[in-house]
Formats: structure tokens, sequence, C-alpha cells
């Protein structure tokens, strides 16, 4: 990359959360979880039905995607222990609801409870109360991705303690869609419940899951049984019991937008109480009451106020629109020259909406910047390098909240990403919200504009901003939908031929350059970016094997066939379990997950725009009839919508599937179960880690101008290209 880059995004940043906040959090959440074990057991007959009782005490979780004193109810009912556990405190008088309760309520002379990460083999000694907080913290961080453990407890707090609330204001703060909805039956969904109540020392995690299951596939039945406030009677109960020992039904989508919207209800009483505790204990980092106005503003409740996830989840966003934008482009437009100008210029910010954006830059880039002839590729491309596509999104993101902050000087790094993520990093939108938020807007768009080249590490700064204030008159700003390809191609070809002969003719002498410019390249350098495009040539030819397999085959299944357009995503460390046994295996590893964009060949309709797709291939020639391959379109998934551990370790944006399965799953229930040397934040730091990259990456040897690139040739000799090749992992 050119230039110097700036201070990461989040550098520096205030944690937010004190040890003595952290444990007054704990201490509302138990008292509310405290408050749904009393109401259970007013409505559970646990003196008609002693069994009940040590039930509730060991299984009677409170989280599942009912209301926490459903749950409770339905865990115990679910819950047969495989022989009757002695107590050694069985009087008479212990089944009865207040003795019960006694043994509900978490000691709070017992510092241990307020310790966030209870070791596994202290939280199976714990009460019911605070293994039941710790399933609920659980969900969240497993089903979400880059929530930090103190980010959820601090939503659970916001929700009372109850668990699909709190997962409807996760979704509202991370999701522009006004109606947020919640698949329960996903197989992330599941996972994350299984997690749950693993960690949470329940002694039948499965058992949990399919009672949760079952039962919020009949929320509505289950809803009008135990609304009332009398006690069940064995007619309920039995009821119960056969609902718990059918199998879950399948789900309309209506009852997933049902879960949340009795969430909300509930969520009402929630802040009313919450309001009246604050006036007398403000939550740490609140900086006053939420204003209701008719537009949406930051979260003022601290909850989201973690600048790693929001950095995190609009790298996301971004890279939605960078597929979009390859979608849309030429296939052999994007094969022949294309992919290089993307990846080298091709920036998401501009005078239009964001995908428009980043095919103007590229086709512009291409018309300014074309490669040097004697460093052409000599070959069509077929494969995005995988973290040459995650840079410029990077890059991206970069230059967009450097381009707010410009404008609007009150603006902090932590809302300009909210505000983009709101908004779908659409700066036009997004710079109407912040002026709807109160923010008063200074300097001059240019000023923006050459603050977010700067920052962004665009390879020509200067040329950049020359062209957009020449041709800022013939900009379509207002465009109501994304510009065609072919539309762009010719603005920019019209707008360049209104450039000065001048700057014309010294686009000529630059290129008529090329080989004094080489110059700078020394043998080594010139014999490995040789041996580096043969690689990537026999790299991506494996790939592209592996995906028109796959593709033929699901074509086959699906009686249309699909031609492939470009691959956009490669992961290939897929294990097929855990990781834990990676060492066993030599590092072996038996998968790749990879993103792909392909077209539909249908004969009555022309100009068919590409799909994503999802395949997970093996990574040996040899195996694959034992390893057959997974292919499936994600049209309608997104980033949010899945989990996969050996993505997210890695860095690597693939959208994967959200209703089926695959491997990258099993690690979490390791993690959940304490097996696993990984926790949580460590996922989140590996992923910012990987991902959060503006350097200079061995691939930029493929795609080498020396027209463009002399600084990576001065600041990276190579001694012995050779070597570098061998060590050299398969490129993707």
């Amino acid at each position: 990359m050119r230039g110097k880059r700036g201070p990461r995004i989040g550098a520096g940043c205030p944690y937010g959360v004190t040890d003595d906040s952290e444990e007054q959090d704990i201490r509302v959440l138990l008292d509310h979880i405290h408050g749904f074990y009393e109401a259970a057991l007013d409505l559970l007959p646990v003196e008609t039905l002693p069994s009940l009782a040590p039930r509730l005490l060991e299984a009677g979780m409170c989280f599942g995607f009912l209301d926490p004193v459903s749950n409770i109810i339905a865990n115990t009912i679910a819950y047969s222990p495989p022989s009757p556990r002695p107590r050694p405190d069985d009087d008479d008088d212990d089944d009865d609801a207040n003795s019960i309760l006694s043994k509900v309520i978490a000691d709070p002379c017992n510092n241990l409870i307020y310790d966030m990460f209870i070791p596994p083999e202290e939280i199976v000694c714990m009460n019911i109360a605070r293994r039941s907080l710790r399933g609920l913290v659980s969900f969240l961080t497993f089903h979400f991705r880059f929530l930090a453990y103190t980010e959820a407890i601090r939503y659970l707090r916001l929700a009372g303690a109850d668990l699909l609330a709190a997962v409807r204001l996760i979704k509202q703060d991370r999701d522009s869609d006004s109606i947020p909805v919640f698949n329960f039956t996903s197989p992330v969904s599941k996972m994350a419940l299984y997690c749950a109540a693993v960690s949470a020392a329940h002694p039948k995690s499965s058992v949990l899951v399919r009672a949760s299951l079952s039962l919020a596939s009949r929320m509505v039945k289950v809803t009008q049984l135990l609304s009332g406030d009398n006690c069940l009677t064995n007619a309920s109960i039995k009821r119960l019991t056969g609902w718990l020992s059918k199998d879950p039904k399948i789900v309309r989508r209506k009852l997933m937008w049902l879960a949340l919207d009795l969430a909300s209800s509930r969520q009402q009483i929630t802040d009313r109480e919450e309001r009246k505790r604050k006036r007398d204990e403000p939550m740490p980092g609140d900086t006053g009451p939420v204003q209701k106005n008719s537009h949406r503003k930051p979260p003022m409740h601290s909850a989201f106020g973690y600048t790693q996830s929001l950095k995190l989840l609009l790298l996301g966003k971004i890279h939605a629109l960078y597929l979009e934008a390859l979608a849309l482009m030429p296939g052999d437009a994007l094969r022949k020259t294309q992919h290089s100008n993307l990846i080298k210029g091709g920036y998401c910010y501009g005078p239009m909406d964001p995908v428009s954006n980043i095919i103007l830059n590229t086709v512009w880039y291409g018309a300014m910047f074309p490669t040097t002839k004697d460093f052409e590729l000599g070959f069509d491309v077929s494969m995005i390098c995988t973290r040459h596509l995650a840079r410029v999104e990077c890059c991206s993101l970069y230059g967009l909240v450097a381009f707010l902050r410009k404008r609007f000087v009150t603006l902090t790094e932590n809302h300009a990403m909210w505000y983009l993520l709101m908004n779908n990093a659409d700066l036009r939108e997004a710079m109407e919200k912040v002026q709807e938020g109160g923010h008063v807007m200074s300097g001059s768009y240019f000023d923006g504009l050459k603050e977010a080249a700067v920052q962004s590490c665009h390879p020509d700064c200067d040329a950049l901003l020359e062209f957009m204030g020449l041709h800022s008159a013939d900009m379509p700003y207002k465009q109501a939908s994304t510009l065609t390809y072919c539309r762009l191609e010719h603005l920019v070809s019209t707008m360049l031929s209104k450039s000065s002969p001048a700057k014309s003719a010294e686009c000529v002498e630059q290129s008529t350059n090329a080989t004094l410019s080489s110059e700078i390249l020394n043998e080594n350098q010139r014999m490995f970016i040789v041996a580096a495009k043969e690689k990537f040539k026999a790299d991506q030819g494996f790939f592209v094997k592996k995906v028109n397999a796959a593709l033929q085959e699901f074509s086959q299944e699906k009686g249309v066939d699909y031609e492939l357009h470009i691959i956009c995503g490669v992961n290939p460390e897929v294990t097929k379990r855990s990781s834990l046994s990676l060492f066993k295996r030599n590092f072996k590893y038996e998968y790749f997950h990879i993103n792909f964009l392909a077209t539909a060949k249908v004969s009555n309709e022309a100009g068919t725009t590409p799909e994503l797709f999802f395949a997970e291939c093996s990574n040996s020639d040899k195996d694959m009839e034992k390893r057959a391959s997974l292919c499936f379109p994600v049209k309608d998934s997104s980033m949010d919508d899945a989990r996969c551990f050996c993505c997210e370790m890695n860095g690597i944006k693939i959208v994967h599937p959200n209703l089926e399965l695959y491997h990258g799953l099993y690690d979490f229930k390791k993690i959940a179960s304490g097996e696993h040397g990984v926790v949580n934040e460590h996922i989140i730091s590996s992923y910012d880690l990987h991902a959060d990259e503006m350097c200079t990456i061995k691939e930029d040897w493929i795609f080498f101008d020396p027209n463009m690139d002399e600084v990576i040739a001065l600041k990276n000799p190579i001694k012995d290209w050779a070597r570098k090749i061998r060590e050299w992992g398969r490129i993707c």
C-alpha cells in the first residue's frame, strides 16, 4: 500500500466497563432471575408433584425460546433424571415453594458469582439462578458475531434478563431493518442454545434444545396455557408433557416475528422498571435518557458502544456491497482487467451509492492507470484473491469514517461507524441522518473526499480529487438506484475525454516509461513475480475445478445449469471436527469454504444476474468420494446469519448458508464445555487482527505494476525467491 496508514480504528478507546459496574450488572440480573423463579414456583405444583423440585433445581434454566418463566417451567418438566438423586437436606418441609426458592437465590456473600469467567468445574456447583445467567450470556455470544461478554451482560440488563428481548435489542442495534425477525430453527440458533446449556452445566443439553424448539413451534398454544396466574393443573402438566414429547412443527416466518413481538411487549415493562432504577443508580457510560425522535440516533445506553464490534460489523456490510458490485460487472471484463483495477482502486466512497462508487472507481482506475503490458498476467482471472478483497474493503471503511468525521467535526469515531452501519455504508444517507441527529456540517465535499483518500491509502489521491473536481457537474448524485456497469463505463469514458490534453499525454508517457520504471526490480524480485503468477494460475485452477464440480452436482439436482462468474472468497483451513486435534493430523485441513458468483444458463432470459453460492469442498483430489462437496445458493443469507469458527479465526468473510449444516460449528461446542483453549474474546480479536489489514501482502506481487507499485519493490527486497515460493501456501 502507498503512504503511511493512521492508527487502527478503536485503538486507545476506553474499555467502558469496570469491575464495580460489572458486579452491579450481575446483581441486577440475578434479581430479575430470582423474580422469574418466584413466578415459576407460583405456577408449578411442587407440593402435589414433589419430583418437580429437584428437577427445577438441576435443570430448570430460565433461557430458551419462550419467556423466562415459561422456559423455567418447560425445562423443569422436560428433564427426567435417570434416577432420583439423594438430597441430604430432604425434610418434609423442603418441598414448599419458599424452601425451593431459597436454594435458587444466589448467596450474595459468595464473590465468585460476580466473576464473569467462572471455570466449568466451579459453575457446576453454582445454584440454578447463576447457571442460568451463564447460559443467557453464552447464548448471545455464541449466536451473535463480535459480541463481547461485557456487551452481552449489558444487553441482558437492558432486557431485564429476558433472552428474546435481548436478541431483539441486538438485532435493532445491528440491523437497519425496522422489523427484526429471529429464526430460532436455524443451525446457529440451535448451536447457540446447545452451547448455552452446556456452559450452564445442564445435565442433558440436547433435552433442553429439543424442549425449546418443540414448544417454540407451538408458541401460541403454549403462551395461552401458561398465561394464567393460577397454579398449573395436572391436566396442564400432562398437555405440556405431550407437546414436549413431539417433534418441533414447521415454523413459518410469522411465528419468528411473533417471538420478538412478544418480547417487545415484555420489554416495555422492563424499561419502566429500569427507568425507576436509573433515577438512583445511573449505568456507567450513560449520557442521559434516550431521546425519542422520529429518526434513529446512536444508542445512548452504551451497550452498543464497542468500537471493535461496530468496525467488524461494518466491514461485513461493506463486503456485501463488493459482492453486489462483482455481480453487476460483466464476466469478461472482470476476468481480463477489472479484477486488478477493483482491488487497487475500487473504493466504495464517492458521489453515488456505494455499489455505483465501487464500479465507477474501478473503471476510472483502469482507464487512468492501465497495467504495463510487460506485467499483464497473460491469462484470465476467475478468482479475486481473498486478502486483496478484504484489504480494499478495509481501506474503504477507513475512507468512509474519515469522510464523515471531516464533514462533521463533532462526530465520534464510534457514532460515525454506527451511522454508516445503519445506512448500509451509503455516505449520502448517512450524512442526512447525522444532520438530523443535531450535528452541523462543516468543510466542503472535497475536504471530506481528500481526507477519505488519504486515510484509505488511495494509490493516487491527487488524480482522484482532480477527476472528481473537474467532473463534479457530470456526476449523477441523486440517482434512485445503482447505475449499470455500461452506463458507468460510458460516464468515465465521457468525462476522461474532457480531460486536458496535457494530462492525457502524461498518462501515455507514464505507460511508455515502463522499461525505465521496471529497473527498480532486482533479479530475485523479477523471478518471484513470474513464479507467483504461475503459482496463482495453478492454485486458481484447483479452486475453479472444485467449484465447477460442485456446481455440476447442484445443477443436476436442480435441473438448471450454472456457469462460474467469479470466485470471491476462500478459506482453505476448515477442519472436519474440532481444531483441537489439528496437531495429531499434522495440521492438515480437510476442507475449504468458498464463495463464488454463478449465472444460471436460462435460454429465455437475457442478462441474468449472477447468484452468490457457498461451497464446502475437500482440500484433496484423492478423497472426493469420501468427502462429498456441499453447494448452496446464499442469496437470502448475510454475514450475520451464520457462524463458522474456522472462518472467523482467520478473519475471512465467507457468507455461509443460514439453514444448512457445514463444518465449522463443532469448535463452538468445545468452547462451551471449556475443553477449548480459545474463548469468545479470542475469536473477536483474531478476526480483527486479520480483517483490519491495510499493509502490503504477498499477493501484491501477482499484480505488480512498476508504474504504480514502486514502493512495494523498494520496501520488500527478496533474497531467495524460490524459497519464498516453496513456503507460500495455496494462493486463495
